[in-house]
């Protein structure tokens, strides 16, 4: 059953849209002979690319910054204010005008929570940071498995090319080259994969900040 598929796959080949696919599975092309000559050149190219890093603490700090969960430890606070003064009363007297009459105000401060639960609220907001830095984490991994594996499967793509040429000249058998196409089905499906699950990863980072920060935050993952 699997050898069947692999070899409707052979005809069909050129639905997928990566590079170095096979556009000619049943014969050998001149562009497969021009990559043949070339094959020592893209394979080490393929094992030789510099990946681009992500700037995990420029995300993290820009998450942090515009975050949608902000403590403002101000508004834990009571201020009583005061004043002092001289108070106008109505005298009945020159006498009772001579008295000093004066009021005098106080200025309190009191906290509205006590130190536990300022220490509470402070543990979880490191939680939400630690929370913030995991699923950057997952989100990096994710998206460098996703480029090896498209690297993967360029370099099968390219090897699978060369075994149809030693196939036709009878220097390897069908069967190894449709071992070599199994595992080029196997990668399609493990990029598809991938895809989603790093699109539902950034999903939750952009979720963290504002919605007027999320295309700003989109533009550095």
């Amino acid at each position: 059953m699997i050898r069947i598929l692999l070899l409707f796959f052979l005809i069909n080949v050129n639905i997928f849209s990566y590079s170095l696919k096979d556009k000619t599975p049943s014969i050998v092309s001149k562009s497969d002979l021009k990559l043949m000559q070339e094959f020592d050149k893209l394979a080490y190219s393929l094992s030789d690319v510099k990946l681009k890093e992500l700037d995990i603490k420029k995300i993290y700090n820009f998450i942090k910054l515009n975050k949608k969960y902000i403590i403002d430890y101000s508004l834990m606070t009571i201020n009583l204010t005061a004043s002092a003064g001289v108070d106008d009363y109505d005298y009945e007297s020159d006498r009772e005008r001579d008295k000093d009459y004066k009021k005098i105000g106080i200025q309190l401060k009191y906290p509205l929570y006590d130190n536990k639960i300022r220490k509470n609220i402070k543990n979880k907001e490191l939680e939400y940071h630690s929370k913030i830095l995991n699923q950057i984490n997952k989100y990096t991994k994710l998206r460098d498995k996703l480029i090896a594996l498209k690297r993967e499967l360029q370099f099968k793509r390219l090897l699978q090319i060369r075994e149809k040429l030693q196939v036709k000249n009878g220097i390897k058998y069908l069967d190894e080259r449709l071992k070599t196409l199994e595992k080029i089905l196997t990668l399609q499906n493990n990029i598809l994969e991938t895809k989603s699950n790093l699109e539902v990863n950034k999903f939750i980072l952009l979720n963290f900040v504002k919605d007027n920060y999320k295309k700003d935050l989109e533009k550095i993952l």
